[in-house]
């Protein structure tokens, strides 16, 4: 089995937004029975929330009354400056409170919206490129949502070059293999609204080459498209290779002759390791 860093960027994403709303998920599966505790929890996690605002008010209101009473002008002007802030907090507090029911309505009305929405197809579909690729052999490593930036000034085709994001990137003894996953409807394809995924792809591994020659020498990156659905007419000479997830670990495994030797092999994994965005 083939050694996996990182995890999908576009699961990625969802993952650290939900938790930016104070909840917890590690897999699609989860997105149901969350949404079902939010409604079902809805008004009394509303008054949780009021009371708790209500005990730190309180707790500042009483500080607050503290100070105040204690006698003397020099007392009286040195507490100001612990009043002010306090009575702003209290403030705080009360307009936090007022907008929870907004927050946490939007929070719901977000995890609803993920079942059928594109980014989860995204998501899922690199979820499942994964799965396939960490069927490789263990002489393999995947990289997941590696980021790339130029070292130098690169134009390629015309327009310059200056970063890249891979979903999957396979290091193994024959070689590199860049990996882009996409989960598009026929009308989707069809439509033309749209980075050419094909021009994507080939600007992305000429980025990668372009580092790893740098660093290594000459490198060849084999560019690949994981498709689960539908995509556009590859224009001529794209030399992408696309294929479907389950076809990935044949074509892959069987690619080719040896290209690295082992401490040729390490210090290319080490090289994606450390661009890896979603650990």
């Amino acid at each position: 089995m083939a050694t996996v860093i990182g995890q999908s960027g576009a699961w990625h994403a969802i993952v650290t937004d939900i938790a930016a709303r104070g909840h917890t998920i590690s897999s699609p599966q989860d997105l149901q029975p969350l949404l079902a505790f939010l409604r079902t929890t809805r008004q009394d996690t509303i008054g949780a929330h009021r009371s708790y605002t209500m005990r730190a008010v309180a707790e500042r209101s009483a500080r607050i009354a503290q100070l105040k009473a204690e006698p003397g002008v020099i007392r009286w002007f040195l507490n100001g400056f612990e009043i002010g802030p306090l009575r702003r907090q209290v403030e705080a507090l009360y307009s936090t409170d007022a907008r929870y029911p907004a927050h946490l309505d939007q929070t719901i009305q977000r995890v609803e919206a993920l079942p059928n929405s594109a980014e989860l197809a995204g998501a899922q579909a690199e979820l499942a490129v994964i799965d396939h690729l960490q069927s490789l052999p263990d002489s393999f490593a995947v990289f997941n949502d590696v980021k790339l930036r130029a070292t130098r000034h690169i134009y390629f085709d015309g327009a310059a070059l200056q970063s890249a994001q891979l979903d999957h990137v396979v290091v193994g003894p024959n070689g590199v293999f860049a990996v882009e996953t996409k989960h598009w409807s026929r009308e989707f394809a069809d439509s033309g609204n749209y980075h050419n995924p094909f021009d994507q792809t080939r600007r992305a591994n000429y980025l990668c080459y372009d580092l790893l020659r740098a660093a290594f020498g000459k490198t060849s990156v084999h560019s690949m498209i994981a498709c689960l659905g539908s995509l556009p007419q590859p224009p001529d000479g794209a030399h992408v290779k696309v294929l479907r997830p389950e076809e990935l670990h044949r074509y892959i495994s069987g690619f080719g002759k040896v290209e690295f030797g082992s401490e040729r092999l390490e210090q290319v994994r080490a090289f994606f390791a450390q661009r890896v965005a979603s650990r």
